[in-house]
């Protein structure tokens, strides 16, 4: 099945969702506390949708500045993306952890809330979809079936850009994972997926996850490194492949959220209390330059998402963190997709899967 149809797909059932009516779940606990007034109500909505833009591309509006990535439509369809190559890595499961049965789940920085509705769905929900694209998305695993029809998933983000059109068992809530959580009950399972360059503080973070944690609960976090590789030097035909990332390194650890301090997670999740800490790290070429036929996928796929994700992460961190121009980023980034095109760079990226345990 060619990437395009994929795309479109992606598109269709994206909109169907918006145009549907609103889940009363999906409005966000701030929001739920008092709502007392249509003004407030309005108030409330106000501040949240007032979105900000840079270079062209817009940003959250809620805590506006703590995160350098846009939640424009683009940068949506590049996560939902990202969500399938996920699911062609991990052959189409959604987490790793051995979690059983859990009641309560919370997905943090959930984005575009398709890995929480993924986890909630029912095999019925997608009724008002026509079967053909039903199957589709069946056949590549994008949905979990009725696995966990009996959990109640909560997935919270700073940008309201989630599917108003849920499962029944899924709300969504705007608010910031950094802040302290003021949730009443445990969790059985907690989860992150693409949150370097999100944590300004990860030891915290671990902590506050191990406090809203029941007793043999899990906290599993997915994330990508930023940074290349490659094991036979082949990366140096790609310089400035290498300069951005170098680049985007460097803004990032100034923004105070850096996206390549990965290999201190397992750590982190260790002192602050989970034992049975498992980390997994998973090559994952982002071109299609493997013999292997699934990383020849995987490759094909992230290549299509490089043409969105290159951007996205230089937009805001080189020219409000290290003062580039947006001329001067354009240029960079039109010579890093040139070389995404040459197969002989076997470079890849590291995908780390990080998951504890709170002790019984």
């Amino acid at each position: 099945m060619c990437i395009t149809m994929i795309a479109i797909l992606l598109i269709i059932t994206r909109n169907l969702s918006s145009c549907s009516a609103l889940n009363p779940h999906s409005i966000s606990r701030c929001a739920l506390s008092s709502l007392e007034s249509e003004s407030y109500r309005t108030s409330i909505k106000s501040s949240v949708l007032n979105y900000k833009y840079e270079n062209g591309r817009r940003y959250h509006a809620y805590r506006e500045g703590e995160y350098a990535l846009p939640n424009d439509e683009e940068e949506q369809g590049r996560m939902d993306l990202l969500h399938h190559i996920y699911s062609l890595i991990l052959d189409g499961e959604i987490h790793i952890a051995p979690i059983k049965n859990p009641q309560r789940v919370l997905d943090i920085g959930t984005g575009t809330g398709i890995w929480a509705v993924d986890f909630a769905e029912y095999e019925t929900d997608f009724q008002i979809v026509p079967s053909c694209i039903v199957l589709f998305f069946r056949m590549l695993n994008l949905s979990s079936a009725s696995q966990y029809q009996s959990s109640e998933v909560i997935g919270n983000d700073l940008s309201p850009i989630q599917p108003k059109w849920v499962p029944p068992n899924c709300q969504f809530e705007i608010d910031d994972f950094e802040s302290e959580w003021s949730y009443a009950h445990h969790f059985d399972y907690i989860h992150g997926r693409e949150l370097a360059g999100s944590i300004h503080d990860f030891p915290r973070l671990c902590k506050q996850a191990f406090a809203h944690l029941r007793p043999g609960g899990f906290y599993e976090i997915q994330s990508f490194t930023i940074d290349i590789f490659s094991d036979d030097g082949s990366v140096g035909k790609a310089p400035y492949t290498k300069q951005a990332v170098s680049l985007v390194q460097e803004a990032s650890a100034k923004f105070g959220k850096p996206m390549d301090n990965l290999d201190t997670w397992p750590a982190a999740m260790k002192e602050a209390g989970y034992t049975d800490v498992v980390c997994k790290i998973v090559k994952a070429p982002p071109s299609p330059w493997a013999k292997d036929p699934k990383q020849k996928e995987i490759g094909r796929f992230f290549k299509a998402h490089q043409v969105h994700s290159v951007p996205a992460y230089t937009n805001v961190l080189l020219s409000k963190v290290l003062g580039w121009s947006k001329t001067e980023i354009d240029i960079l980034n039109m010579h890093v997709l040139r070389e995404s095109k040459n197969l002989e760079v076997h470079q890849y990226g590291k995908l780390y899967l990080i998951y504890g345990r709170k002790p019984l």
